[in-house]
This record gives C-alpha cells, structure tokens and sequence, in this order.
C-alpha cells in the first residue's frame, strides 16, 4: 500500500498532540502530504446575538460574522497548533490545514472522500466512563464510514509503580508488574 496522502483530524487538544505527531512522522517516512483537519460549528452565543443593526440603513440587520471569517479563524488556530508544538519536525514536509463545518465524524469522512486520502491517523480521546455510556467514540463511528484503513494512536500515559503494581496517573486500569 503506497501512502500519498494523510488526513489526521485533530481538536487542538493535549491528547491529539499524539496523533499529529505520529501523522508528521508517516508523512514524512512516506514522502506524503498531511492535511491536519478540524471540524468546527458556530459557537452557540453567536448564533442567539449574531445580528446587529446597521445605523447607516436602519432597521436592517448584519451579521456580526461570516462563515468565511469563522473558517479562517478556525485555518489560523491548526496553524499555530502546527507550528507552536511541530515547529521543527514539520520543517520540509508537504502539509495544510483543512476545515470542516458541522458534525465532527461526518466532516471528517467527507474530508477524506474529498481529498482522497490513502489514511487517517487520529488520537483517542480519554473519556470517562459516563462519556463512553452516553455516547459512541468519534474514532469508532470514522472507522465505522471511512473510504480508507484508520489508525487510532493512543496517548501515552503515565505510569507510577506502586507496590508491585504499574498505575496510570491518567486512566486506565490497574496492571500487575511483569518485571
């Protein structure tokens, strides 16, 4: 299987810091182009007070923003993600910022059926275990749709032996020690 294209969908959190770090360095191995994509959705305050008067005409009314503005917003914030945390690791390789607008799985298959991606590579979100009953994972339901194969990166965790036992400082399950 010959990789061309990446697509590695990201929240711009800690946890998808893995993700995109792993996606650089396939790209890179491959000599593909990464496209770092986020999904997002106009903010709820926004829509309640989205429209002010214009004195200039009267009672017409203008949007305090445009679509476009968001979506340049939202290019501008994976940039400086990009650049803040892969600084120099990204230096020489093929990559931009993709955006989407809407629901989060289905943005991001859409995205890979547009771009026509050979893989996506996405981190795993950490949830509790009240989020894992309410609802189903972003990563599962992208499996679930994609056009092409999908690698979940898990974060790493940290762990601290504790008598014998390996405990996760962030999740997880206690493991007896091996060693």
């Amino acid at each position: 299987m010959t990789i061309r294209k990446i697509l590695c969908p990201s929240d711009l959190s800690y946890n998808s810091k893995a993700g995109v770090a792993y996606a650089i360095s396939l790209a890179r191995e491959n000599r593909a182009e990464l496209v770092v994509f986020y999904a997002t959705s106009i903010p709820v305050y926004e829509l309640a007070h989205s429209w002010e008067p214009n004195p200039f005409i009267g009672e017409n009314y203008v949007p305090k923003f445009t679509v476009d503005q968001l979506l340049r917003d939202a290019a501008s914030k994976v940039s400086h993600f990009v650049h803040g945390n892969f600084g120099d690791e990204i230096n020489g390789l093929k990559w931009r910022p993709e955006i989407g607008l809407g629901n989060v799985s289905k943005e991001i298959v859409s995205a890979a059926v547009q771009e026509e991606v050979d893989l996506i590579v996405m981190a795993k979100r950490k949830r509790g275990l009240v989020g894992r009953l309410l609802s189903r994972s972003i990563s599962e339901a992208v499996s679930r749709e994609s056009p092409c194969p999908v690698l979940s990166v898990c974060p790493p965790q940290i762990v601290r032996p504790w008598r014998g036992w390996q405990v996760p400082l962030v999740g997880g399950v206690l493991r007896g020690s091996e060693a």
